[in-house]
């Protein structure tokens, strides 16, 4: 049976091996967003024979990716589901991207029950358009930009020495949301605190912008696949107006050359989050499915 055990920071060459191959701009397929979230999500992986299987989830209720590997998927897939049997709780797999669940449908016809999942379909831009803000729909956030830089502005790149201002920003932002005690906000200062603490050994990249001479807003990414650089966090003081474009803008034409696409997460059905990212008119959704098997084999 598969023996799942904590992801820790040594399983970064592995993993990221597996991830390679793929190729998948999806978010889940960043061992940096796997890694700064395995506490909140109880990320665990097991590699056998050839495939990388990864869980996560409260005792009981899991969700499985797509087992990663070379070979025969389809028992991968049936290895899971023994797992789940024996372990006693529902098999479901989320984060499928579409060719897998393609994939999926034929080698187990008429078995599944496929559902799109909207609230964690991943925004996709393309990089240019954030760099340039070219074009009338992101007009606003060209002008926002244009404005704030008629201050006493400044970006640079996260390092050692700026760092404890960047946590700073993000402090005051734990402030003005309940002190990240309770729900989505507490969840993501705990992935922050691990990207903060890990942010070197995990290949991550960052940014900052000032305001006469302090830290207003701060990022952070990563390569994602290819093409693809993903941005995990960003945050700005509040009552700037400007800050968020300006670092978002700023991030893009200093770190990104090479890639072509930015991935900037889900917006886990938030309304207003949506909203947010709507606004930067998206060049793609990449969407992925929830797939259970509708019956088991007899």
């Amino acid at each position: 049976m598969l023996q799942f055990r904590p992801i820790a920071l040594s399983d970064r060459d592995i993993v990221q091996g597996y991830l390679r191959e793929k190729d998948i701009p999806g978010d889940q397929y960043s061992f940096g967003n796997l890694f700064i979230w395995r506490n909140v999500y109880h990320a665990e992986i097991c590699e056998e024979e050839g495939f990388l299987y990864v869980k996560s989830g409260p005792p009981g209720d899991y969700d499985f990716m797509c087992p990663m590997g070379s070979g025969d998927l389809k028992a991968a897939v049936n290895k899971l589901r023994e797992w789940c049997r024996e372990n006693g709780c529902h098999f479901r797999m989320r984060w499928v991207p579409a060719n897998e669940k393609a994939l999926l449908e034929t080698l187990f016809p008429g078995m599944l029950q496929i559902t799109s999942d909207r609230d964690h379909a991943d925004y996709i831009y393309e990089r240019e358009r954030l760099r340039t803000l070219a074009g009338r729909k992101l007009q606003s956030k060209r002008n926002f930009v244009n404005r704030i830089k008629k201050q006493n502005w400044s970006y640079e790149p996260i390092t050692l020495e700026n760092m404890p201002e960047c946590q700073q920003v993000q402090q005051a932002w734990c402030r003005e949301n309940n002190h990240c005690v309770e729900g989505g906000p507490k969840e993501e200062s705990c992935a922050v605190q691990q990207a903060f603490r890990h942010f070197y050994d995990l290949g991550f990249s960052g940014g900052c912008v000032r305001l006469d001479g302090k830290v207003i807003a701060y990022t952070m990414g990563e390569p994602l696949n290819s093409d693809t650089f993903i941005v995990h966090i960003e945050k700005a003081l509040s009552g700037i107006p400007g800050a968020y474009p300006l670092i978002n803008q700023q991030f893009v034409e200093h770190a990104m050359d090479g890639f072509s696409y930015v991935n900037r997460e889900d917006d886990t059905g938030d309304e207003g989050l949506r909203k947010a990212k709507l606004s930067y008119d998206p060049y793609r959704l990449f969407e992925d499915y929830v797939i259970e098997f509708a019956r088991e084999e007899g």
